[in-house]
């Protein structure tokens, strides 16, 4: 028997959502003090990925079947948010390999017998911009070559999925570390820690077995989703994990917020010498940014709430419905970082020191709200389009 699958707990061991949040909590002093060593080092340090295993959280989401918790994206998305608020390419990379291990229980039965084989332990790592990519159909399978970028969190991998094979095939691929190689070219402005370099494949074969339909992805009826009959297995990809990002971003925020806010204690205004809690300017901003962000949480909950539910009952909602829940995950982080940029006004000159994580916070929510997933324009144009019973755009 698979090693693995012979791992499945009981469901009295199961942690609660309570449980891994407290977790999450519990990691944020050491998160801190390791914030400027991961952005230096361009990856996240060792200690931190040990200590995200021993927590649970890239089983959050993975099936009981292969020792995971299978709790649900409301769970996900509070524990990025919480590791964010300590240090930006930390809850970037949580999100990944939560929402990875997801995504391999979506794959054909076999695939993810090959990929737990001998640990209920795996990470995982994603890519699907190409810069130049091939795929050719062969007997069993296909063949890859190419290079692809952003390949978060890859030094920690077990494996990697190739989310775009090719510019015309939108299907996953799922290959082992061994058949790929890493080029490190991630020397950025912001989110530095994640390590999300290139990956390169020369002629690699993957296997009919380690394939999962692009539409099937899109429309929430993969083999592995059918399969194991876990509730999110049911909906399309897109609608949970569009969130992750929005979670870390929030998180980022509010942890650049209480920066802000302990910056400010006991410093004075250069000309004046009034401090600078006492000056009215200074508590409006502060209020308004924390109230954003409360808001901002508050959408993110809401949409968990909505997303359980429209899983638990395994039926679609209507497609204004779907576009709103995209909608809301754009303008969240749009608002993030309106709220980040107003927060690095109100720091000050001192503020962009490398020691002061603020300026941290800043870049790696500049960087993070860059992301294709999140465009406000797109979100909000298919929302808009739905409102009058339109196709989305490009089809």
């Amino acid at each position: 028997m698979n090693m693995a699958v012979g791992a499945v707990r009981a469901q009295s061991d199961l942690p609660t959502k309570a449980d891994m949040i407290a977790r999450a909590q519990a990691l944020l002093p050491a998160l801190r003090e390791r914030s400027a060593d991961a952005e230096k080092n361009r990856r996240l340090p060792d200690e931190t990925v040990a200590d995200f295993k021993a927590a649970g959280f890239p089983k959050i989401l993975q099936p009981k079947r292969f020792g995971g918790y299978e709790l649900g994206p409301d769970t996900a998305v509070e524990v990025i948010r919480t590791i964010a608020t300590a240090c930006g390419s930390s809850g970037w990379v949580t999100n990944l390999f939560v929402i990875h291990n997801w995504q391999v229980s979506l794959f054909p039965m076999q695939a993810q017998d090959e990929y737990w084989d001998g640990s209920d332990d795996r990470l995982c790592s994603t890519v699907s911009f190409a810069t130049k990519s091939e795929m050719t159909e062969v007997d069993g399978g296909a063949r890859l070559s190419g290079r692809w970028k952003f390949s978060s969190g890859c030094d920690f991998a077990d494996w990697f999925l190739i989310m775009k094979p090719s510019p015309t095939c939108f299907d996953w691929m799922l290959i082992p570390r061994s058949d790929a190689t890493i080029e490190d070219d991630w020397f950025v402005s912001g989110l530095s820690g994640t390590g999300s370099k290139d990956l390169i494949l020369d002629n690699v074969f993957v296997p009919a077995h380690r394939r999962v339909s692009g539409m099937d992805v899109a429309m929430g009826t993969t083999p592995g989703g059918k399969a194991l009959g876990i509730p999110m297995g049911r909906l399309p990809f897109a609608w949970p994990a569009v969130w992750g990002i929005p979670a870390a971003l929030v998180g980022m925020a509010s942890g650049m917020a209480e920066a802000v806010r302990t910056t400010l204690i006991g410093k004075k205004g250069l000309f004046t010498g009034e401090l600078q809690v006492e000056r009215v300017a200074n508590q409006i901003r502060l209020t308004e940014a924390l109230t954003d962000i409360h808001a901002a949480e508050l959408i993110m909950r809401h949409r968990m709430d909505e997303l359980n539910r429209w899983a638990e009952a395994g039926q679609a909602p209507a497609p204004i419905d779907a576009y709103a829940s995209h909608r809301d995950a754009a303008y969240v982080s749009r608002r993030m970082g309106e709220v980040a940029s107003k927060l690095s006004l109100m720091a000050g000159a001192t503020s962009v020191y490398l020691g002061n994580p603020i300026q941290r916070f800043k870049r790696d929510i500049d960087v993070g709200v860059t992301h294709v997933s999140l465009v406000w324009e797109e979100a909000a144009e298919n929302y808009g389009r739905a409102l009058w019973d339109l196709p989305p755009k490009g089809r």
